[in-house]
């Protein structure tokens, strides 16, 4: 892989990360809910799906989902029914903490949500089934591309949604009230039916 191959995968992970998707609907979520450092966790999370998923394109399985109608239906629909049960949760019982507020939640709880956000996208692992190998350059060695690939992709990710999570954070104070903090919440809410619901006919 020449070092014009890698800077032109920077970019397309920068577009691609700053692309709103489930992952950044979390991180907004969560850093305007609880927090700039309870989204640490969930941000944590969504690298440890991100790293699961390339560890699985990378050994070949992501064909398989590409290829498969059963298996992506499987998974699928398994993305579809936690996103709907996420945003719906958010919206008939909203959880919120005000700025002046002090932690409650298990960042156990908003760092495993996040790992199975990202491990239940089928779209994810098709398009990075298409996408990753693209920047391999077969003629090389393989595994020192892919660890160069995958530690690029994290620290992009974890970069865009840690801008993201600040973003959020900054707002929180002109939300602080119990009644705009609940109303916000329930956004979100709606966001993640609306990402199941896409990821149902896609």
């Amino acid at each position: 892989m020449t070092f014009d191959m890698w800077i032109a995968y920077v970019l397309a992970m920068l577009v691609i990360s700053i692309s709103p998707g489930s992952g950044c609907i979390n991180t907004l979520s969560t850093s305007l809910s609880y927090g700039f450092r309870q989204a640490i966790p969930a941000i944590a999370g969504l690298q440890v799906g991100l790293l699961i998923q390339l560890a699985i394109v990378g050994i070949g399985l992501g064909a398989i989902f590409a290829t498969s109608p059963r298996a992506f239906f499987v998974l699928q629909w398994a993305g579809v029914l936690y996103l709907v049960w996420i945003g719906a949760s958010k919206l008939i019982w909203p959880k919120t903490q005000l700025a002046s507020e002090s932690v409650q939640i298990p960042r156990s709880a908003l760092f495993n949500r996040a790992i199975l956000i990202n491990v239940t996208n089928p779209k994810a692992f098709v398009f990075l089934a298409a996408f990753f190998p693209q920047f391999i350059d077969q003629s090389a060695e393989l595994l020192p591309q892919y660890v160069i690939l995958a530690a690029t992709s994290l620290m992009i990710d974890t970069a865009v949604m840690l801008n993201y999570a600040w973003l959020a954070h900054a707002l929180r104070p002109l939300l602080n009230s119990e009644h705009l903090m609940r109303r916000q919440e329930q956004f979100f809410g709606l966001l993640f039916v609306g990402a199941g619901c896409l990821l149902a006919v896609y």
